[in-house]
């Protein structure tokens, strides 16, 4: 690839930005499209019915490919937490279930099972694992000891504090097997690791878009498999419902849906500046494509890595790490400290658990590298 990326991007010289887990830079393009799609709210006799519909259709479509499926799988939703809640709405569970949780993973995926778990008496069980045990062989120990107890299983693809891959190829047959659903929240990675949904199967994925997708926040998505299209949403939208296109004939009411998925989108889906930001920021990333941007990631985190561990850091071996960020921890100094010590010096990156979360981009280049490195040495005493 001849592109230069960081031109894409509004990030100053003297800035090292490491923290696309927690919220990648808006591309110029994405602040550009939702710019326009703003300026159509100010002529609102301009807008046609088909308006509220023709663009997220876009969307749905451009992330339908980004993961391998039918837009019809595809919900529009504002958050993973509002995913994650439709999944724990659907996945119906009762006293003497159990829900499988991936310790210290994302909260959003914590607190929609914690509750429903309360209210249903059903178990609730998350998962920790040794020292030197693997994610993996931990929730394969986990499956084992619980069996079909096991009703739904909430996984990360990789793990957002210490990046650790969960092999899901291996893992979610072994939940199939006890009969369990399994629920997947692929945030840290879609959009920088290439996925295929249908071979990987869940029930339910959730997605957050401001991260490695580049989408304006508030834009999100939700892949529901073809067993869940008749489920309940968490909102009884008036676009979500069949017809709703039509306009003059909505007070005929209906207890038709849109097909597929539709049911599940956030009722105001239609946000123009959003939907525009995020059509553009999906057809980047497809220009771009995610085995070129995973390949690419994969050799800065390697150098990443070298630059950690020669300042004493521990980090996941590469073999067992996402390609596109790592987790770091250095036994001798408080991982917020240090995280405030690095930003002093223009180096943004995130604290998670016990982890220096270390995230680059496309935009990372030989002067962020020496810049971080020059950074933990001033940091790290």
């Amino acid at each position: 690839m001849s592109i230069n990326f960081r031109e894409e991007f509004d990030l100053p010289r003297d800035i090292c930005y490491l923290n696309s887990c927690y919220m990648t830079p808006q591309p110029r393009r994405v602040v550009e499209a939702a710019c326009r799609g703003a300026a159509r709210r100010s002529q609102p006799w301009s807008l046609a019915p088909a308006d509220f519909f023709t663009e997220v259709e876009v969307l749905r479509a451009a992330f339908a490919r980004q993961i391998g499926c039918a837009n019809d799988n595809i919900a529009i939703v504002p958050s993973a937490g509002y995913g994650a809640a439709c999944a724990a709405k659907n996945l119906r569970i009762q006293s003497g279930d159990l829900v499988l949780a991936l310790g210290d993973q994302f909260p959003s995926n914590y607190y929609a099972w914690r509750r429903e778990t309360s209210a249903s008496g059903a178990a609730f069980h998350v998962v920790d694992r040794e020292p030197e045990q693997t994610w993996s062989d931990a929730i394969l120990s986990a499956i084992e000891l619980h069996g079909d107890a096991i009703a739904v299983a909430t996984l990360e693809g990789h793990h957002w504090a210490s990046a650790e891959i969960i092999e899901l190829e291996t893992v979610i047959p072994a939940l199939r097997d006890v009969g369990a659903c399994v629920v997947l929240d692929l945030t840290q990675s879609i959009g920088a690791y290439p996925i295929d949904i249908k071979k990987l199967g869940p029930d339910f994925m959730v997605s957050s878009g401001y991260k490695w997708l580049f989408c304006p926040y508030g834009v999100s998505f939700l892949y529901v498999d073809d067993e869940h299209f008749d489920g309940i949403p968490i909102e009884e939208a008036w676009i979500d419902r069949a017809g709703a296109e039509d306009f003059s004939r909505l007070s005929e009411f209906t207890d038709s849906y849109q097909p597929g998925a539709r049911r599940y989108d956030v009722s105001e889906k239609s946000s123009f500046s959003n939907i525009a930001g995020a059509v553009a920021a999906l057809e980047m990333i497809e220009e771009w494509g995610v085995p070129n941007i995973s390949e690419l990631l994969a050799n800065t985190n390697e150098r990443i890595a070298e630059i950690l561990l020669s300042h004493g850091f521990e980090t996941t071996p590469a073999a067992a790490r996402a390609p596109h960020f790592q987790g770091a921890v250095i036994p001798s100094i408080d991982p917020r400290e240090l995280a405030s010590r690095l930003t002093d010096e223009g180096v943004y990156a995130s604290v998670r658990g016990k982890h220096l979360r270390v995230a680059p981009h496309l935009y990372t280049d030989d002067v962020d590298l020496l810049r971080f490195d020059a950074a933990l040495g001033i940091s790290v005493k």
